[in-house]
């Protein structure tokens, strides 16, 4: 990767820290010490949110190990995200091999699993990772997981075989210690997609000019039901392309149709207190794709007709380039989806994230990094609550910025405590 490209994608935020080759030491040291990464994260296109996995950790891993020559083994294996991650990081190598009964269905993993030092694993990953390191005797980590329970049986074996293990929250980490891991490094760290910061300033420019979005007048809104309904996202798109049993929908459905008012009914309410209050509209974002299906039924149809005729939808699924754009020029986000408010938040955006029992334990990391206040639990808060506080960051912003800012510092202390830590297990 050329310096200047490489300079652009590594700043995290506005006033961040680029740190050179030289923050480690001479050129000619760090050639010597240069060492292969496998790193296997990528699991679906649907979800924003681990668009978000791939680029935080390539951003990460190449700021804290420029040495490091990294190859992308991701389970995304659709060209738009390969054109992505090339524009970004040209350096790196992305492989599309798959496993089937356990086994690679071609040659090309197993030759780039004898040449790499070290491999790295996240969200989804581990049987690549497992199957890496028992058939080449490869050591390796995992980065920014969510485990919901103390692992038994061969998880925790595997756990206790990592170099180190790294959780999005101390939930997870928590979960290690009663499980008694044996892994010598563990922490939290918060989610890989804190790391993030691919930006496509053209593609977004063409869509708030034709929308009529100005900088820092709009307030973003993502919907979500309790259970992502999987069998309603294209196989291609998705990490499991198994189709669902008829019992499974039914099952999904109820539980989904029981809550979706009732949640989405608290967005709606600040809603509608941003656009009487402001006068200026609301943009319907996408983090998975299924999103956009449920605008209109949840979100855009049930409004009074005063705030309806100021609410746009984004009609077209993006990528994570697009997205943090985007929200970078919003006022604030909304989201009952859980990665819209970090993407945000790497934009210096503040965002509330409305927290849904079903979406796993990973919520616990908006706690952790110091903004309890910006996490509205769902069946807790009322529409009230979430109204009045958007109203009360937007008429003290400056407030709402400075506390954004001292949760990323601390963010971005872990990260590179996280960083150095891996830096260290891999001899560099």
């Amino acid at each position: 990767m050329d310096r200047r490209n490489c300079i652009r994608n590594l700043t995290l935020l506005s006033g961040g820290i680029v740190f050179s080759q030289s923050f480690f030491g001479q050129t000619s040291l760090i050639q010597k010490k240069r060492k292969t990464i496998l790193l296997c994260t990528g699991i679906q296109y649907a979800n924003m949110g681990d668009h978000g996995h791939v680029t935080g950790i390539l951003n990460l891993l190449t700021m804290y190990l420029p040495e490091a020559r990294i190859v992308l083994w991701p389970k995304i294996d659709l060209p738009e995200f390969d054109e992505l991650i090339s524009a970004n990081w040209p350096d790196v190598r992305i492989i599309h091999s798959k496993l089937a009964d356990g086994k690679p269905v071609d040659e090309e993993i197993g030759k780039v699993a004898k040449q790499v030092d070290f491999v790295i694993g996240g969200h989804g990953e581990e049987t690549e990772v497992s199957w890496v390191a028992k058939n080449f005797n490869k050591p390796y980590g995992i980065f920014g997981v969510t485990v919901g329970a103390p692992p038994e049986g061969t998880r925790k074996e595997f756990i206790d075989s990592a170099s180190f293990y790294f959780t999005r929250e101390t939930a997870s980490l928590e979960n290690l210690k009663k499980a008694g891991v044996r892994c010598p490094v563990t922490d939290f760290v918060p989610d890989a997609t804190f790391g993030s910061n691919v930006q496509d300033e053209q593609k977004s420019s063409v869509f708030m000019r034709k929308n009529e979005l100005k900088y820092k007048k709009f307030l973003c809104v993502v919907p979500r039901l309790r259970v992502t309904p999987y069998y309603r996202i294209a196989p291609e798109l998705r990490y499991d392309p198994s189709p669902w049993s008829d019992e499974r929908v039914r099952e999904v459905d109820q539980l989904n149709n029981k809550h979706k008012e009732e949640d989405h009914a608290k967005a709606r309410a600040a809603m509608i207190a941003w656009v009487r209050q402001t006068g200026y509209p609301v943009l319907l974002c996408p983090e998975m794709i299924h999103n956009m299906d449920i605008f209109d039924e949840l979100l855009l149809n049930p409004l009074p007709d005063d705030v309806k005729k100021n609410v746009i939808k984004k009609e077209h699924f993006w990528r994570i380039d697009e997205a943090t754009t985007v929200y970078k020029n919003a006022t604030a986000v909304i989201s009952l989806e859980c990665h819209s408010p970090i993407i945000a938040y790497t934009q210096g955006t503040p965002a509330f994230y409305l927290r849904q029992p079903e979406d796993t334990i990973k919520g616990q990391m908006y706690y952790d990094i110091g903004l309890p206040k910006w996490v509205f639990e769902i069946e807790k808060a009322t529409g009230s609550d979430v109204a009045i506080r958007l109203m009360d960051l937007i008429n003290d912003h400056q407030t709402a910025t400075s506390r954004l800012s001292f949760a990323m510092n601390y963010v971005r202390e872990k990260q590179k405590e996280a960083m150095m830590k891996i830096r260290k297990t891999m001899g560099l």
